[in-house]
Parts: C-alpha cells; sequence; structure tokens
C-alpha cells in the first residue's frame, strides 16, 4: 500500500546539551564511550536525560497513582489524522477559545501559539501559553485521542495541581508537549508521534512528523 503525501514535516526540537530544561529536571548529557579517534571499533554513546526532554509524550503514570507507563501507552493515540489550530491568546487557552474550532471525535488536536517563536537555547520561559481546565473538559467532551502544545507543559507553570495533565490523563486523552509548530500552516495533516518503549516509565521523548496531505 501507497500513502501518498506531499511532504513531510519534523515538529520535533533538536536534543542537545544546554537547551531548554523544565527547572530542576535532568538535562541532556552524552558521554562518548568509545570512538574511532581513540582507535575503537566503533563510536558509541551513552545519554543521560529526563524522559520529558523535548517535544515528549506525558503517561498517565507521570501524575497518577498506578496509572499507565509510557510502555503501555495505547499507540494509536499518537498516531492518526491531527488538526493545527493557531491560538492566539496571551496567556491562557479556555474552552471559549476553542469551542468554535472544527474538532472532530478522534482528532489529535495541535495547538499552534506565540509558544512556537520562544527559542529552545535560551533561559526557560515562565510565562508560556498554556491551557486551562474549561480547555481539557471541552477536548474531552469533543473525544479527541490527544492534544498538543508548544511548550514544555499543557499546565501553567504556577500551578499547584496540575489539574489539566490530571483530568485528561484520566480520561485516557494523550498529551503531546514540546512541539516544534512555527512553520506549520493551520490545516489537517497525519501525525506520527510515537514514544520509545520504556517500562516503568512516566514520559518518552518522540520523533513527532506530520505528513502533509
Amino acid at each position: 500500500m501507497h500513502v501518498q503525501y506531499k511532504r513531510i514535516m519534523d515538529i520535533s526540537r533538536s536534543i542537545y546539551p544546554g537547551m531548554v530544561k523544565w527547572p530542576g529536571d535532568q538535562g541532556f548529557e552524552v558521554n562518548r564511550e568509545c570512538t574511532l579517534e581513540k582507535g575503537n571499533v566503533c563510536n558509541l554513546s551513552s545519554v543521560r536525560m529526563s524522559v520529558h526532554t523535548g517535544t515528549h509524550v506525558d503517561a498517565p503514570f507521570h501524575f497518577i497513582a498506578g496509572g499507565t507507563t509510557v510502555a503501555e501507552l495505547d499507540l494509536s493515540r499518537f498516531i492518526g489524522v491531527a488538526r493545527v489550530f493557531e491560538i492566539n491568546v496571551q496567556l491562557c487557552i479556555t474552552g471559549s477559545d476553542i469551542e468554535q474550532l472544527p474538532i472532530k471525535e478522534n482528532d489529535i488536536v495541535l495547538f499552534k501559539t506565540s509558544n512556537s517563536l520562544i527559542p529552545y537555547d535560551g533561559e526557560f520561559h515562565k510565562d508560556y501559553v498554556y491551557m486551562d481546565v474549561s480547555a481539557a473538559k471541552y477536548l474531552i467532551d469533543k473525544r479527541i485521542k490527544a492534544v498538543g502544545v508548544d511548550y514544555l507543559s499543557i499546565d501553567g507553570f504556577y500551578t499547584e495541581d496540575y489539574a489539566v495533565h490530571k483530568l485528561l490523563l484520566s480520561k485516557g486523552v494523550g498529551i503531546i508537549e514540546g512541539l516544534m509548530l512555527k512553520d506549520v500552516a493551520e490545516g489537517s495533516y497525519f501525525l506520527s508521534c510515537l514514544p520509545l518503549k520504556l517500562e516503568g516509565a512516566d514520559g518518552s521523548p518522540v520523533r513527532a512528523v506530520l505528513l502533509e496531505i
């Protein structure tokens, strides 16, 4: 079977030492265990990082005791028809901001905001655009598969209870964070955004790509 598409768009953040990370998280480190320069038979590296580095997905276990781990996630949540919507708000996406959007059941909804203009090689930006509970409830009612945002958290930085994470994850809605949507136009695409099969983990970096169809 041949899938027809116009182009592949990589919407993943590059992972490298010094990139922006959530405050307190383990930064990305790479160690060259073997190198050809030193006479080894090959180049071989090991890495150390948070599972929430760069573009990543969250598993329910991230916020829910006994919740599904990333290795147990339903992969169909992270592959399929995706709709990119550009949302022009100052700080918070609410239910009223999205209730007029043509969101359909089983969509993967990706929100492009001013976050996409924030550089990932600078300081962590605390005042990023985030979602509130009313938006999360609306998306749950629409029975979407997953929602993606263009910074490192779907909740606001100053939240104390991470209510949006908990609500979405408890209802089986996939969460994708850290997307790079700066050069992506609004519209419908096919998304592939699969996590690594990390046993017992609460999240995983992903290589997220859109197929323009």
